[in-house]
């Protein structure tokens, strides 16, 4: 079955900051020179730089297989954007660091419009109005590939407002164990926390198509998907990428094998899905963004329903 890469990674240069946004890597809202809104992530992010080079490689990998993910860039931040924003800093203690200058990763917002609303959290009856629910399918067997470490992260929004609600597969950066580049496997590798999601799933048929676009990347794809990572995200350590890369090319030649030991212990999934459910809802309600300034041309998300953006 075919597996489509996209040709190129843009880069595009900052042109103006928004705000911070929650999460472990301390991400911020920027708007760049395509007059599109990104969720960056910077080399001195508190987790690791080698965060941003699987953000690109795995986003990239995602795509190519038709997964949901929103485009990945390189975005180019110069030292006089940063120099005339305080903002634009990552907190490790006092005082904090200024982002540096440079290239650093960038995941655009999956709507035409910065108004529509983006959501975290869904309760269980909107979760049965996805357009796109079943790609929860494809992205579990994804995750197990390329053993993200992370619970399962999304948004839900639509791309223009009246089109459905879709789901949207977000911060890949624990693909590859973080920073590690290893691949301790489990069976709750990358399971989200609502059990509804994967209601129906039953065989290995259930990773169809996604498990034969995986099956059918060559290690030339996934090279020269890999040979697009700035260097400077992993310490130009050209070694250990071309050892990630042999290990992704030996690891999609058993995935599934790896998937059909998955599903016979899907009932215990659904089982911790189910409880890990309750203890998500509730971080979600004590979440709600902080009373930041915005600019006038943008929405102030604690006029949303829900949550609001997280990566």
């Amino acid at each position: 079955m075919e597996t489509c890469f996209s040709s190129t990674i843009r880069t595009l240069s900052a042109v103006e900051y928004i705000r911070p946004l929650r999460g472990g890597s301390q991400p911020h809202l920027l708007r760049a020179d395509d007059d599109h809104f990104y969720v960056v992530k910077f080399q001195n992010n508190p987790q690791h730089r080698r965060i941003l080079a699987n953000e690109l490689f795995a986003t990239r990998l995602a795509h190519a297989i038709g997964l949901p993910v929103p485009e990945s860039v390189i975005l180019d931040i110069s030292a006089e954007l940063i120099q005339s924003t305080p903002g634009l800093s990552q907190y490790r203690g006092q005082p904090t660091e200024p982002c540096p200058a440079g290239l650093h990763f960038g995941s655009r917002l999956p709507t035409t419009d910065p108004r529509c609303p983006i959501y975290d959290y869904l309760p269980d009856p909107g979760l049965e109005l996805i357009a796109n629910l079943r790609d929860f399918w494809g992205m579990l067997a994804f995750d197990q590939w390329t053993c993200n470490c992370d619970r399962r992260q999304v948004i839900f929004c639509r791309e223009h407002p009246c089109r459905p609600l879709r789901v949207y597969m977000i911060d890949q950066g624990f693909c590859f164990n973080a920073n590690y580049w290893n691949f301790p496997d489990s069976p709750l590798r990358g399971i989200y926390d609502r059990a509804i999601v994967y209601a129906g799933m039953s065989g290995i048929g259930s990773f169809s198509p996604w498990l034969e676009r995986i099956e059918g990347i060559s290690i030339y794809q996934l090279s020269e998907a890999a040979s697009r990572i700035p260097p400077e995200w992993y310490e130009h350590n050209t070694a250990e990428l071309t050892l990630l890369v042999s290990q992704l090319d030996r690891r999609r030649l058993r995935l599934r094998s790896q998937l059909s030991a998955l599903m016979a212990k899907l009932g215990l999934i659904m089982q911790i899905a189910g409880a890990a459910q309750g203890k998500a809802t509730g971080e979600h309600k004590m979440l709600m963004p902080a009373a930041i300034p915005y600019p006038a041309n943008f929405p102030d998300p604690t006029h949303r329903p829900l949550s609001g953006i997280r990566l």
